[in-house]
């Protein structure tokens, strides 16, 4: 197929080099025009893993323009990839998809032959019948369903992880206009996925709902997880692993995601949660349960806290590794690992941060009130309690006897994500999330090393 993707940011660039290295012929847009520069050159301006790569396997295949129509005219389906900001009430603002369309509708007018115009950006239910299609049908001059159509068609992918995402999806959601639309965008991934996914087609409302209710429904396992780990924490001998990985064998419940840790953050989970509450209240209905589970995620931080406060001297130096909100990406938006910081800093405790990619993201919010280290052993060095934040696998690789003799005596250890629990320490006093007082004691003792 011919595609055009407008928006070349992180989602934007990797679907278009995806599809490209997977035969299509993709022209992507874009109105910056340093990034547009850089793909001319061939040169990958966005850091995503593996996303170099595949643009080595796709430049035949893949151009790019900074003319909206001739993206459209050079195309059979547009794919919108911009941002839909969240408003002060939570809602999805349309303002970048509305200003794309409105540079589509014209190109629509003058192009001869069906085309399918699908928005991937995440966007309020009731958008597209109320506010996209009266859009372009007005500045086209042409009648969806008939001479052009318009689908709805969001990703559900995880940065740091977009591409294995994108190439292995357990759903593809397509909301559609009219049943040719749906088929030309269902070929097109069928044709390019490596595995079979589920395809579910639908109306456009319905998937604009699906959309938002399954990253409710993520983030409502995330937070039972944590909820139970603050539990477990208060019952001697409890381990929430132990009871997580049992109940995640029930096919009702899974094991994707029923894991304690830190809450979730990022660009999507956090402010998906409150726009579902918005949409639920302009429907005249009480959302009760996504509130629960932002409370739940917002009380993680200050969990830590008090671990440290009362487990660590008052003005202690403390070293927290990770800083992204998940392994994998340098993106610190809604990072739980930032907002403890800035919690410890305030309460007076002198904080010294590591990450493998986020310093950089990190050190645009923190600024200069946190020390930023290169070397994880440095940032160790003579702190009275280590925090190990994002799972990054790196942390769970180091050689904690060198960490041991770098700390002061008998400083804590905080392990967010129990991925050393099965460690002896003799000199760390070890504490895992989610694990009861007791065990955490037993698991210094006599545990393997």
């Amino acid at each position: 197929m011919e595609l055009s993707v407008v928006g070349l940011g992180k989602l934007g660039l990797c679907t278009a080099a995806y599809f490209a290295s997977k035969g299509h012929k993709v022209i992507g847009f874009d109105k910056n025009a340093h990034r547009v520069g850089e793909l001319e050159q061939k040169r990958c301006p966005i850091r995503e893993t593996g996303l170099e790569m595949l643009l080595e396997t796709a430049w035949d295949r893949f151009s790019v323009t900074m003319d909206l129509a001739e993206a459209v005219h050079r195309s059979d389906i547009t794919l919108i990839i911009v941002p839909t900001p969240s408003g002060a009430d939570g809602r999805f603002s349309n303002e970048y998809v509305e200003a794309v369309l409105r540079g589509i509708g014209p190109a629509l007018a003058s192009k001869d032959g069906f085309h399918v115009v699908d928005v991937v950006s995440t966007v309020m239910p009731g958008s597209s019948e109320n506010v996209f299609i009266p859009l372009l049908e007005e500045l086209s001059g042409k009648v969806c369903g008939e001479d052009f159509g318009l689908v709805y068609n969001p990703e559900f992918i995880a940065l740091g992880s977009v591409i294995e995402d994108f190439a292995r999806p357990d759903m593809v959601l397509i909301g559609a206009s009219d049943e040719r639309s749906g088929g030309m965008v269902e070929r097109l991934y069928l044709s390019s996925c490596e595995n079979e996914p589920h395809i579910a087609k639908m109306s456009l409302v319905n998937a604009e709902i699906a959309k938002l209710s399954l990253n409710c429904f993520v983030t409502m396992k995330i937070s039972f997880a944590n909820e139970l780990a603050s539990i477990c924490e208060k019952v001697p001998g409890a381990d929430v692993d132990a009871i997580t990985e049992a109940i995640g064998q029930d096919s009702r419940i899974g094991g994707k995601c029923v894991k304690a840790g830190l809450g979730f953050g990022g660009p999507c989970f956090p402010r998906d949660n409150v726009a579902f509450q918005a949409f639920a209240r302009g429907a005249g209905i009480e959302a009760r349960l996504g509130p629960q589970v932002v409370a739940v995620n917002e009380s993680v931080v200050g969990r830590l806290f008090e671990i440290v406060r009362q487990k660590a001297d008052g003005g202690a130096k403390v070293a927290l590794l990770g800083l992204s909100y998940k392994p994998g990406t340098h993106i610190v938006e809604e990072s739980q690992s930032v907002i403890l910081a800035e919690k410890l800093r305030d309460a007076g405790y002198k904080v010294a941060v590591h990450d493998p990619l986020a310093l950089r993201s990190a050190k645009e919010v923190l600024g200069e009130s946190v020390v930023y280290d290169q070397d994880v052993y440095s940032c160790a060095k003579d702190a009275g309690a280590v925090v190990l934040m994002t799972d990054w696998p790196e942390y769970s690789r180091l050689d904690w006897r060198r960490i041991e003799s770098l700390v002061k005596d008998g400083a804590l250890l905080l392990d967010s994500w129990r991925a050393l629990k099965k460690v002896t320490f003799n000199g760390l006093r070890y504490t895992g999330l989610g694990i009861g007082a007791e065990a955490s004691q037993e698991l210094l003792h006599s545990a393997i090393a």
